[in-house]
């Protein structure tokens, strides 16, 4: 065998050329059990499930009493999913060792893929009668529970699992896991606070509490335990991305870009690093940042679309709506079903006055997500700028049904109205959105500059100011 067997001693290299030589020259071969099991298990390893399993059946020849072979046998016929013929030679072990709490086990993950989970956690508790590893029994049934969609039983097992051994880091995390599941998030943050008053040093550990204590909007207990997490594992990239997430969510760019700055250092090669670092270039005004920044995701993934609409938006906030077409293009052809690619367009071709191109571009992104308020808007006003005024107020009228308390819409209408010169009508609209949202004429001007000036409209705002 000329292939290097990784992760095997050298007396086990030893043993299969030894093995495979006496093979060659048909002379008698005789292992010890333990010398089988090794040379069964390389085989296994390196996907030669044929050749394992004739090792496996000389060595029952010459070892027939030995349950351990038996159990070698029954892994390798479980993975060629023949499941029965596993159970079958289980049982035979179990003649040879009926207090191997290991055949027990054996036996219940057969049981699990063969989706007979009843069956499978009665053998897990025969297991623990028998069984010194308790824990690992324990989280060994609760995956079978979990296999069940019977998550309350798994978090019980899990539970027995850790008053045997409180320091199973993974029965920790599979019961936080069915905690989560079972919508307890509280459970699964003491989970961890109990953990960690014993494994403070665990970087991990910190790691998971700031994702439960972000999940349920503890953005603040979330930053202190990401930071305890770097602290204590400055090498730990993940735990500074996610901090430089809440700073984004609490609009606190610097912070956020400072976060994936040090995350990039430790992982260059994620684009995503590089895509959120730009997004917060180009929400602190760095729009030549922003770009490098894009430009170093794209040299990753080119596919990427939300980079070249990065890009693109680096180009519209600095009034060059033309350059910035090419890269929203660029980032529709890549995901066309992106919805805010498309209403990004039609910012653009407002800008530039293109209305028939500004009105397909928005009616795209409504089109792809009608539950978006500021789509509705901005389709809406497309279709007045393009002198379709009925269109925009039959849009609104259903639109205005499903928004009944939102203002904006409404002053959207009276806008509408007033620009048509129906004033009395308007001024009902005008006052139905102000009683709902005193701040809704801010809507009105943003589409309607005009009306700023308008001494009868600033004299019904400043009713409800």
């Amino acid at each position: 065998m000329d292939e290097p067997l990784h992760g095997f001693e050298e007396e086990s290299r030893e043993l299969v050329e030894l093995y495979e030589r006496l093979l060659k020259d048909n002379t008698q071969v005789f292992f010890e059990t333990d010398e089988y099991e090794s040379i069964i298990e390389y085989y296994a390893v390196k996907g030669a499930f044929k050749m394992a399993q004739r090792v496996a059946d000389q060595a029952l020849v010459q070892h027939p009493f030995s349950a351990t072979l038996r159990m070698k046998k029954a892994q390798l016929l479980n993975q060629e999913r023949l499941h029965q013929e596993a159970l079958d030679i289980l049982q035979e072990a179990l003649l040879y060792e009926p207090t191997n709490y290991e055949i027990f086990v054996q036996i219940a993950n057969v049981l699990d893929e063969m989706d007979r989970y009843e069956e499978s956690i009665e053998q897990f508790e025969r297991a623990l009668i028998y069984g010194t590893q308790k824990d690992e029994i324990f989280l060994s049934q609760a995956y079978v529970y979990e296999n069940w969609n019977k998550f309350d039983k798994a978090a019980e097992s899990l539970e027995n699992a850790l008053d045997v051994n409180p320091n199973n880091y993974q029965a920790l995390y599979e019961l936080a896991y069915c905690y989560d599941l079972l919508n307890k998030p509280e459970k699964s943050i003491n989970l961890y606070k109990n953990y960690i008053d014993n494994n403070p040093f665990s970087h991990i550990a910190w790691y998971n509490l700031g994702l439960l204590y972000a999940r349920i909007d503890l953005y603040e207990k979330a930053l202190e335990a990401y930071e305890y997490a770097c602290l204590i594992n400055d090498k730990y990239a993940p735990a500074f991305y996610n901090m430089g997430n809440i700073y984004v969510m609490q609009e606190e760019y610097e912070k956020a870009a400072e976060s994936f700055e040090h995350s990039i250092k430790l992982e260059e090669e994620n684009p995503v690093l590089f895509c959120q670092l730009g997004n917060c270039y180009k929400f602190l005004n760095k729009n030549e940042e922003a770009r490098a920044a894009f430009k170093k995701a794209l040299d990753q993934d080119d596919e990427m679309s939300e980079a070249w609409a990065g890009i693109g938006l680096t180009y519209y906030y600095e009034d060059n709506s033309q350059q910035a077409l090419y890269y929203l293009k660029r980032a529709i052809k890549i995901d066309p079903d992106n919805d805010s690619h498309w209403n990004n367009l039609g910012h653009c071709y407002l800008n530039l006055e293109e209305y028939e191109s500004c009105e397909e571009s928005y009616k795209k992104a409504f089109t792809l997500d009608e539950a978006c308020i500021d789509y509705v808007k901005d389709y809406v006003y497309s279709l007045y700028l393009n002198d379709k005024p009925d269109e925009a107020l039959e849009i609104l009228d259903k639109q205005i049904l499903e928004w009944e308390d939102e203002g904006e819409l409404l002053a959207l209408y009276a806008g509408i109205l007033y620009e048509a010169g129906q004033v009395q009508r308007a001024d009902t609209y005008l006052i139905s959105a102000l009683t709902i949202d005193p701040e809704a004429y801010t809507t009105l001007f943003s589409y309607f500059f005009g009306l700023e000036e308008n001494t009868h409209i600033l004299n019904i705002i400043a009713l409800y100011k």
